[in-house]
């Protein structure tokens, strides 16, 4: 069980006093009016996959740079819960959805008081174009940005060793004619980057516990950016609008974190 095996008592003596039995009969009684519930249960193999391994050490080790300019890595984060995004600034398929219901649970744990327990961690995929000025850009599509959620870049090297070793797919790729416009400076773009979506959960530990897969389905009211949704090209408002019946949510996204932290988080729409 992951938060412990109850402990089975056995009855060691076939007879029973009238006394012990009207104390434990009492006792049963107080703690039926505790109203005291059980700690949020692990999510099922319905909303996604779950794990506990350590991370490897070329993911753990590698220095990431914030949009503020701040170096870290994931050995720093110890005790705190850390939800791991990938994400890159000219998206126009699913990164928006992604990180919408990321900032939306961000938002969601803040107003639950776990601000200082729990770091979302989106990391690009696109280091070449997403740079830090980009990325302080993107962060203020959705402000007030809340201060648990953290845009990241890092050395083009050293991003492709940490996705590759979470097992994040990666291609780079040239646009579709005719090319998309840049929605921060309005130059045409000369290449995408498809990729595969995962929203990784670690816990106190640094262990990878959870992991949710594939694009979500954004609830309306949902913080995404009106730049961001007019940017978007015809498979990512179709991902917005139809969304596909095994898309994970935001509710889901909350669960996992209750899981982890031992604390629900009310929230779940925006």
């Amino acid at each position: 069980m992951p938060f412990g095996r109850w402990r089975r008592l056995r009855v060691r003596q076939a007879r029973k006093t009238i006394g012990l039995l009207a104390a434990l009969a009492l006792t049963a009684a107080v703690l039926a009016g505790c109203g005291r519930s059980a700690p949020p249960a692990a999510p099922g193999p319905n909303v996604g996959q779950q794990a506990n391994d350590a991370l490897p050490v070329a993911v753990r080790d590698t220095t990431l740079v914030t949009s503020a300019g701040r170096r870290l890595d994931l050995a720093q984060l110890a005790g705190k819960v850390v939800v791991i995004s990938d994400m890159m600034t000219l998206c126009q398929e699913t990164c928006p959805l992604d990180t919408a219901n990321v900032v939306a649970a961000a938002r969601d744990a803040e107003r639950a008081g776990l601000g200082n327990k729990i770091v979302f961690l989106s990391v690009t995929i696109d280091p070449a174009r997403d740079t830090l000025a980009r990325l302080t850009a993107y962060r203020h599509l959705y402000a007030p940005a809340p201060n648990d959620w953290l845009t990241a870049a890092g050395a083009p090297g050293a991003l492709t060793a940490f996705w590759k070793q979470l097992g994040v797919y990666i291609q780079k790729a040239p646009d579709t004619p005719p090319a998309p416009k840049d929605w921060l400076t309005g130059k045409p773009l000369t290449y995408d980057v498809t990729h595969s979506d995962e929203l990784f959960f670690l816990d106190q530990q640094g262990h990878e516990r959870f992991l949710l897969e594939g694009a979500p389905h954004v609830a309306p009211g949902a913080p995404l950016p009106p730049t961001l949704r007019r940017f978007m090209d015809a498979t990512g408002r179709a991902n917005l609008t139809h969304p596909d019946s095994q898309t994970w949510t935001l509710p889901q996204e909350l669960q996992v974190l209750a899981w982890l932290t031992g604390h629900r988080i009310p929230g779940g729409k925006s």
